[in-house]
């Protein structure tokens, strides 16, 4: 099923077996023609409920932030040799699209529903 599109079924299928916590080899195995890989993506990309960020949540994503950013650069910063808020300050200045590019990854893109 290389390319073929996902059925109203398939999307159904993997949302309840995921729900039930199976792995996604065996749920690619029941789903036929389809590898785990593609399941997990089909899933991740398209499928998985995501968190809606009203204000009070982006709020407290803003204090958490402030509160472990050091220690969430220190791992980054000690790898390259650099200061923690220089290695902080470069991240932003590349941005998100910049930074996949270099990282040989795909931009991360929430899907609709998540915003």
């Amino acid at each position: 099923k290389n390319g073929t599109k996902w059925t109203q079924q398939e999307d159904e299928l993997i949302v309840l077996l995921r729900g039930e916590g199976m792995k996604w080899e065996d749920i690619s195995k029941r789903i036929p023609g389809r590898s785990a890989i593609s399941c997990r993506l089909r899933y991740q990309n398209y499928l998985e409920k995501r968190a809606h960020w009203d204000e009070e949540k982006k709020n407290k994503l803003a204090r958490l932030y402030v509160r472990f950013k050091e220690a969430m650069w220190q791992k980054v910063a000690s790898e390259m040799g650099v200061p923690w808020r220089s290695a902080e300050a470069m991240h932003w200045t590349l941005g998100p699209d910049e930074i996949a590019q270099r990282a040989n990854q795909p931009v991360f893109q929430l899907n609709a529903a998540a915003t």
